[in-house]
C-alpha cells in the first residue's frame, strides 16, 4: 500500500545547529507513526471517531465531519474505519476521474456520492473553494497537516511477548515499521511498568547468552527476520513463526 510514496528518496538530514528549519514533507512521512489496518478499523464512528486510510496514508476525518455536517459528509461517514485507496488514483493522489458522456468533460469519478470538497458537476455559486489544499491532500502540508495522523503498515507481524518475571505471555500484532520502543509503548496496556525491563531474544547460532534488543531499530533491525511466508508455504500453524521476545526485570521499577 506504500508503493504510491517510493518515489520518495531518503536524504541523510544533515541540519546546521544555527539554521533550524521545518520539516520537509518526505521526511514527515518517514517519521510517522504506523498503524495496522486493525488499528484502523477500531476508529469507525461515523461522527464521533471516524478514522479512513488509503493510499498508505491515515486520515482522522472526525474534525471535518463535525465542521461540516450533512449530505456532503455522509459518504465519507459511511466508510469510517475502512481502506478507501479505491477512490483515489495512486499516480496522482487525487480521487479518480473519468470522462462524462453526457456533457464530453472530464470529471471526478464519485459512485459513492459527492462528498466534502468534490465540486459540483453543474455550475453553482455556492461552492466554497475557501482551502488550499482538498482534505485528501492534506499530507503534503506535512506538520502543518490537520487531518493526516500516519501511514498505513505495509505489513503487520504477530510477536509474542514473554516477561521472564511472571512468565505472563501476551500476543501483539504490531507494524513492521515499528521500532521495539514503540512495541513496548503498545505493550504498556498489559505491563504498565514495561520499561523497567530489559528488552531480549534468543540468539542466532545457538550462542548461549540472551541478544540485547537495539529499541531504536524495528524487529528486521534487531535481527527479528519475518519467516512468516516460508512457514505458510510449508502450511504451517502460525504459532511456528511468531517471535519471541523476552522481558528480564531490571530492579528500578518505573512510576505509573
Amino acid at each position: 500500500p506504500l508503493s504510491s510514496l517510493s518515489s520518495f528518496s531518503v536524504l541523510p538530514l544533515a541540519l546546521s545547529p544555527h539554521s533550524p528549519r521545518e520539516m520537509t514533507v518526505e521526511e514527515d512521512l518517514r517519521t510517522r507513526t504506523y498503524y495496522t489496518p486493525r488499528e484502523v478499523q477500531a476508529h469507525n464512528s461515523p461522527h464521533d471517531d471516524c478514522w479512513v486510510s488509503f493510499l498508505g496514508l491515515v486520515y482522522d476525518m472526525t474534525p471535518l465531519l463535525r465542521e461540516n455536517p450533512g449530505e456532503l459528509a455522509q459518504p465519507i461517514a459511511d466508510v469510517a474505519g475502512t481502506d478507501i485507496s479505491h477512490w483515489f488514483d495512486p499516480k496522482t493522489s487525487d480521487v479518480k476521474r473519468h470522462m462524462n458522456v453526457n456533457t464530453g468533460l472530464e470529471e471526478y469519478y464519485i459512485p459513492m456520492g459527492r462528498f466534502l470538497q468534490i465540486p459540483p458537476s453543474d455550475p453553482t455559486d455556492d461552492f466554497q473553494t475557501d482551502f488550499e489544499l482538498p482534505w485528501w491532500m492534506d499530507h503534503k502540508r506535512g506538520e502543518a497537516s490537520q487531518y493526516w495522523v500516519g501511514m498505513l503498515s505495509a505489513k503487520t507481524r504477530p510477536i509474542r511477548i514473554v516477561n521472564m518475571l511472571t512468565k505472563d505471555e501476551h500476543t501483539l500484532e504490531v507494524c513492521s515499521e515499528d521500532t521495539l520502543a514503540q512495541i513496548e509503548e503498545k505493550y504498556l496496556k498489559y505491563n504498565m511498568h514495561a520499561a523497567s525491563y530489559t528488552w531480549k531474544r534468543i540468539p542466532d547460532g545457538g550462542a548461549a547468552d540472551m541478544q540485547l534488543l537495539d529499541m531504536a531499530k524495528n524487529l528486521e533491525g534487531n535481527g527479528v527476520r519475518d519467516e512468516s511466508g516460508e512457514y505458510e508455504d510449508l502450511g504451517m500453524d502460525e504459532d511456528y513463526y511468531t517471535p519471541s521476545l523476552h522481558l528480564y526485570f531490571k530492579d528500578d521499577l518505573t512510576v505509573a
